[in-house]
């Protein structure tokens, strides 16, 4: 047998040797220095797995390599250099077929690598606020000068700073892409077209791209040639090399249309020129997949972003097959649009099908499968499932540390999940100490004024709120405030929430007015940045109609609370959770009002759509639980009122466990109940069930403990009194 063994490698060898060689180099990018090229440096000592294949040692100083390929294709397994790590890390594993081309295998040190990420970003966003300066100096211009109307300028202002919502994730695009492009492999046009972007000189690179002539006729013209290589069978060959190298050409140059219009947020334009190389070539994956991805991110249209993920699927199963990491990403990438429009099971289907992948290819320890794990942990989280999004939310996390270390902003995004988790759970100290934890990383890489520290210090704030200590929660949110509103201005998403969480808390201490001022400002600031028909603003209407409810004041909380249903109902379908919400608002200050058949129709309705939505054992329904029996207390049909408190208390309880602040509430409202039947035993046990949660939480001194134990004294004097009797 072994000589067998022998005898079938030295065929193989020898047949090897006949066949065609592939060249490659492993080096680090070039860069552009003051305009020039600063040229990549060979790695000498990297290690090339080829499936199939001894591994390869780079032994040149220029960092070449060559090994033969006899087959049609031949499979990149890994690249390794000790102390470097690749620049795109879907480059292995991948198939390729063999080129006289050579193989540019691009490496660098993660601190470098980290540094020109960030150094990008840095740049980039403060090209974006001299824009958006620039812009609103033009604007206010032309006001002066009368050239517009003062609607034309509320338009123009508010479609200016609608278009800065998709800043951030424009700069971490931007900045991956130019943190990761090796300047090596572009030739001087593209060199300079490239560096003029990145530079923030957008006219320049405009200029540049226009030099080659009318890019929409010319695409006309290319999709002529390919119908005339179809017509013309005895030019065929000669067509075909002539198509494919204009193709690429007018490709790049579409791409680099797209990036000028997209650092200006022109994003119809920018969406034009993706749709426009995507016609290019409807076969070209890449391609069909930014034009969805820019759909949905930007322009907010699923379908739309849905159709290009679907037909880049269909492509992406004929040339590449099931198990392939580009299928797995495109199944993630219909996952996130489901998610967007609030199917989280079909959501969690394509999530799971892109884990499975992803885990048959690259076992456990790689990035995508963590990508995998945290998407699948937002899903359970949003469907108060906390158990599984932690058990998820805990594998990105331990994949994560193992690659990247402690430091690194992936790392810091697993414990604000996971700390978010805790603060859901009512596991408070919990929640901060993840916080804190992803606060320390965020600070040691960014500094103290990264967008992205605002975004911890308003979770914790929100735990602050639930803890009950107001003045903390609203020290944190007014420092998520302060850098929030630098960055992005009065008119923007972000600085709205602020507004929202400030007022939210001036509500719970009873400054109403302070409350609608904050939550008025939210509203305005939400309605200049995306018009009237959207979920935020929505929600603005809500959370001003709840303070009216809380006020007394339910016919103005109908009026805001309708306003908010009318909006979602426009916008998200008549099914999805945030309708439940309306609903449930409705019901509640319907109840107020004394109106208790209606009130329940709309409770109804609520409890319906969460059932639809997240089955029977969900934190939502038993929230509805909780309210319709309210208003059955509220009529006097105190059986009926029990039947649906333990309905909410047996949910509550076997999601949240035995002493979460959520029972006390209801344990409160059983109390109540029981003492309205003269029940008074059943009564003090579960207000003193009530009192337990509320003052292991909050301590002796909470406010609804000792309203509680006031209940509990005048049923004790009423006890006692009978007993005298």
């Amino acid at each position: 047998m072994k000589k067998l063994f022998l005898f079938v490698f030295c065929i193989i060898t020898s047949f090897v040797t006949f066949g065609q060689t592939q060249q490659g180099y492993v080096k680090t990018k070039g860069r552009m220095v003051n305009g020039q090229l600063v040229p990549g440096q060979g790695l000498k000592g990297a290690t090339v797995s080829i499936k199939g294949r001894t591994a390869v040692l780079v032994n040149s100083d220029d960092g070449a390599f060559s090994f033969p390929v006899p087959e049609t294709q031949f499979r990149l397994d890994s690249v390794k250099k000790k102390g470097y790590q690749l620049v795109d890390l879907d480059i292995c594993p991948r198939t390729y077929k063999p080129s006289s081309n050579p193989i540019y295998i691009v490496m660098e040190t993660p601190e470098q690598q980290l540094q020109d990420k960030l150094a990008a970003e840095r740049k980039i966003r403060r090209n974006l606020q001299k824009q958006l300066q620039e812009r609103e100096d033009e604007i206010e211009a032309l006001k002066e000068q009368q050239q517009i109307s003062d609607e034309e300028y509320r338009q123009a202002l508010q479609k200016l700073y609608a278009d800065q919502e998709s800043n951030e994730q424009l700069i971490s695009d931007m900045a991956k892409r130019y943190s990761e492009l090796d300047y090596d492999q572009l030739d001087e046009f593209y060199r300079q077209v490239s560096y003029c972007i990145e530079n923030g000189e957008l006219v320049k690179a405009d200029s540049l791209l226009s030099t080659k002539g009318d890019l929409s006729k010319q695409v006309e013209e290319q999709l002529q040639k390919g119908q005339a290589i179809q017509e013309q069978e005895t030019q065929l060959s000669q067509a075909k090399a002539v198509h494919a190298a204009d193709q690429e050409e007018l490709a790049r140059r579409c791409y680099g249309f797209h990036e000028t219009f997209a650092a200006q947020h022109l994003n119809d334009t920018a969406a034009y020129y993706l749709e426009l190389r995507a016609s290019l070539d409807t076969t070209n994956v890449e391609w069909l997949l930014a034009a969805g991805e820019f759909y949905r991110e930007y322009i907010a249209d699923f379908n739309k972003a849905l159709d290009y993920f679907q037909h880049g699927l269909r492509q992406s199963l004929l040339q590449y097959g099931e198990e392939n990491a580009k299928t797995a990403m495109i199944y993630n990438y219909i996952g996130m649009v489901h998610s967007d429009q609030g199917d989280y099971e079909k959501a969690l289907d394509y999530y799971n099908k892109a884990l499975n992948i992803r885990k048959s290819i690259f076992k456990e320890q790689h990035n995508d499968i963590a990508v995998s794990y945290n998407n699948i942990g937002v899903e359970y989280w949003k469907q108060g499932d906390y158990k599984k999004a932690l058990e998820y939310y805990h594998q990105a996390l331990s994949i994560r540390l193992s690659i990247f270390g402690e430091q690194h902003p992936d790392v810091a995004l697993c414990y604000s999940n996971i700390g978010s988790v805790y603060s859901n759970q009512g596991e408070y100290e919990k929640a901060l100490e993840c916080f804190d934890k992803a606060l320390a990383i965020r600070k040691a890489l960014s500094g103290e004024n990264h967008p992205q520290i605002a975004t911890i210090c308003n979770n914790i704030g929100i735990v602050w709120w639930k803890l009950g200590n107001y003045e903390k929660a609203l020290e944190y949110f007014s420092q998520t405030l302060s850098i929030w509103k630098p960055i992005f201005g009065d008119y923007h998403a972000r600085t709205a929430l602020c507004y929202n969480n400030i007022g939210s808390m001036y509500s719970i201490k009873g400054d109403y007015e302070k409350s609608l001022e904050y939550l008025n400002k939210a509203l305005d600031c939400r309605k200049k940045v995306f018009g009237e028909n959207h979920p935020d603003v929505a929600q603005s209407y809500n959370n001003i109609g709840h303070i009216y409810h809380v006020q007394g004041n339910y016919e103005k909380a109908l009026e805001y609370d309708s306003i908010a249903l009318a909006i979602r109902e426009k916008v998200l379908g008549e099914n999805h959770p945030d309708l439940a919400s309306c609903y449930h608002n409705i019901g509640t200050t319907l109840s107020r009002l004394g109106n208790y058949d209606m009130a329940l129709q709309c409770l109804d309705k609520a409890l319906t759509i969460m059932k639809t939505n997240y089955g029977e054992d969900n934190e939502y329904v038993a929230t509805d639980y909780n309210v319709i029996g309210t208003v059955y207390y509220f009529k006097g049909e105190y059986v009926k009122a029990l039947e649906y408190f333990n309905k909410a208390k047996t949910i509550k309880t076997k999601l949240l466990g035995e002493s979460h602040p959520d029972l006390a509430m209801i344990y409160n409202n059983i109390g109540k109940t029981y003492s309205s039947m003269e029940e008074y035993g059943k009564a003090l046990e579960q207000y003193n069930q009530a009192v337990s949660i509320y003052e292991t939480h909050f301590g002796p001194e909470d406010s609804r403990a000792k309203k509680i134990k006031d209940e509990i004294s005048e049923i004790e004097a009423k006890i006692k009194e009978h007993d005298d009797e």
